[in-house]
């Protein structure tokens, strides 16, 4: 009964531990002020060009391709709680699926394969106007997600808002700061 007991202990403090884990993008955890998560990022090179609804916007390098990147803040603006990577938009979808392609691998080979994917395109047609105009209607899902030590990764094909373009978004959602702020929003109402 002591070696049962001792064993759920442990894995209760080995979840525990992992629950503690915040996600990271670029080496940089999830977590703190805002303030200082956006200025590792400008450390690490990525140029701030402006904060709009609690949304610091650089742009910059992300795996050697020029992205923006979002980070996003509790309702408050104090707390960074998730990070967004948008690749410049195409009118290709090959370029796109190319894209998409390159990163579910590298997330693949990093975390395994991923949780949840969606890769849907109801189109008969392989014309690339047939495809990007399916894109636009909303009728294309192209999304993996990976639930990760810490937190989520989700990487899709979404349009863009110049119309039949499409964009590569890469979303890092950090477990305990979203509920965190989950937990703020059911204060408010």
């Amino acid at each position: 009964m002591k070696r049962i007991l001792a064993a759920f202990l442990v894995l209760v403090s080995a979840v525990y531990a992992m629950a503690q884990e915040h996600l990271s993008f670029k080496g940089i955890p999830i977590e703190g002020s805002m303030t200082s998560f956006c200025q590792k990022l400008k450390d690490q090179g990525l140029t701030e060009i402006g904060t709009t609804n609690n949304v610091t916007m650089f742009v910059g390098n992300f795996t050697g391709r020029q992205a923006s990147i979002g980070v996003s803040a509790t309702s408050n603006g104090k707390n960074v709680h998730g990070v967004i990577v948008i690749f410049d938009s195409s009118d290709e979808w090959k370029t796109l699926v190319n894209t998409y392609d390159y990163y579910k691998g590298l997330y693949t080979r990093k975390y395994g394969n991923p949780s949840d994917c969606i890769e849907n395109n109801p189109s008969r047609h392989d014309s690339n106007t047939f495809l990007m105009s399916e894109l636009a209607k909303g009728t294309v899902n192209y999304a993996s997600s990976w639930e990760v030590t810490g937190g989520e990764i989700e990487l899709s094909i979404e349009k863009a808002t110049t119309p039949l373009n499409g964009t590569v978004v890469i979303k890092y959602l950090d477990a305990q700061n979203i509920e965190m702020k989950l937990q703020n929003d059911l204060d408010e109402i």
